[in-house]
């Protein structure tokens, strides 16, 4: 006797609604063991790996390659044993209402997406997906004049981008997945966030002295984002009042002191979240943080790594900028620009000496935060440092 088994959209996140098919990385027909990687989901943050429930063969795939679906939808069955394609067909039809992907006839092709009559071609049918559709429309392809690869003449992302290139010109690129989400909310970010900006020269001399030391004492690989982290943890401490969210519907108070930092993916820019380090040595600090960029940059984070924290951290330091300004990431309320270790002569009793410094820029969001609390708290962040 074989079970059938529903292969859904899942939830990833409070804030996650849709999911988008990024690939499949097993074929209809194959066995696979649980928790091997069935298929790459998108949402609006990142790329996950949703792995099998159970052991078990992949029996249909309905939703394809750039098909953008809700939560909880229907995109694949797996079986358990012997099981006849009347089944398969039977089994879709009861876990589905009608507004979904139907399934395919054939177990190599999957499940048919939607066909639609083509508009300049009276007879023809064109057998598209609705977010390859869109694709389309976006990058001014006529599907009409693309003709599909896939099975039964169904029309994939490499034929609208084949015939985009083909079209006269260089074509436009169009932003997709993480990229056109960041796009997104930073510009919601910068519309509807009063944001103001402080700037201090905060002395790096004790901070660079303690790493060293801290790398001796601990033999862990400290590093200066994390003295940063574990010193914006403590002004945290400090100002409660501001270790808050902005939704729309209010205020949010957090609960634990959580810490996002910048990670360059090298195709996207992700800011997770080091968690509950409010009481956090720095040799903890570095343990998680280190952590979270190692999952970060293996493509590990779930969506709830990206939620929450009332600031970010972004260092640039690294990279020889000086200084900049950056732009907070909602639900936020702060975020704090670090630029590069320099080197400033100072007058001390009257003799110049030279003394290492960075600039740091502190982003507030003016609904909640005033000019005098984000002044304090960012005095608070250097203190902490200089007194390492």
């Amino acid at each position: 006797m074989s079970n059938l088994i529903p292969i859904t959209i899942p939830k990833w996140g409070i804030e996650m609604k849709h999911g988008t098919i990024s690939e499949w990385r097993v074929s209809v027909g194959a066995a696979v063991t649980k928790g091997d990687e069935l298929v790459d989901i998108e949402t609006d943050k990142i790329v996950n790996s949703f792995e099998a429930p159970h052991d078990g063969v992949l029996v249909r795939i309905i939703a394809q390659e750039g098909d953008e679906l809700e939560v909880g939808r229907l995109i694949g069955v797996m079986a358990t044993g012997e099981i006849t394609e009347g089944e398969i067909d039977a089994f879709i039809a009861a876990n589905t209402d009608g507004s979904e992907l139907e399934a395919a006839a054939s177990t190599d092709s999957g499940a048919a997406p939607r066909v639609v009559s083509g508009s300049e071609s009276p007879g023809t049918q064109i057998i598209v997906s609705p977010a390859l559709r869109r694709m389309a429309e976006r990058l001014g392809v006529d599907l009409n004049s693309v003709s599909g690869s896939g099975y039964g003449g169904r029309i994939l992302r490499d034929d609208i981008e084949a015939a985009r290139s083909a079209g006269e010109g260089s074509p436009l690129r169009q932003l997709q997945g993480a990229q056109k989400t960041i796009a997104e909310r930073m510009t919601l970010a910068k519309q509807t966030i009063p944001h103001f900006y402080l700037h201090r020269d905060c002395s790096m001399d004790s901070v660079l002295a303690a790493q060293v030391a801290l790398r001796e004492q601990s033999g862990a690989a400290i590093t200066v984002n994390h003295l940063l982290v574990h010193a914006v943890a403590a002004a945290l401490r400090e100002y409660p009042e501001l270790n808050v969210n902005v939704l729309p519907g209010g205020i949010r108070d957090l609960d634990s002191i959580d810490v996002a930092i910048a990670v360059d993916t090298g195709e996207s820019l992700l800011t997770p979240l080091v968690r509950d380090i409010g009481d956090a040595d720095i040799a903890r600090v570095a343990e998680l943080a280190g952590e979270v960029v190692a999952r970060t940059r293996d493509k590990k984070l779930t969506a709830t790594d990206l939620e929450g924290g009332a600031i970010t951290v972004s260092n640039l330091g690294m990279l020889g900028i000086d200084s900049f300004t950056a732009i907070i990431n909602p639900p936020q309320v702060m975020i704090l620009a670090v630029g590069a270790v320099r080197e400033k002569l100072v007058l001390k009793d009257g003799k110049p000496e030279t003394e290492r410094y960075c600039a740091l820029s502190l982003a507030c969001d003016h609904r909640v935060i005033n000019g005098a609390a984000g002044a304090s708290f960012l005095a608070a962040i250097c203190r902490n440092l200089e007194s390492l």
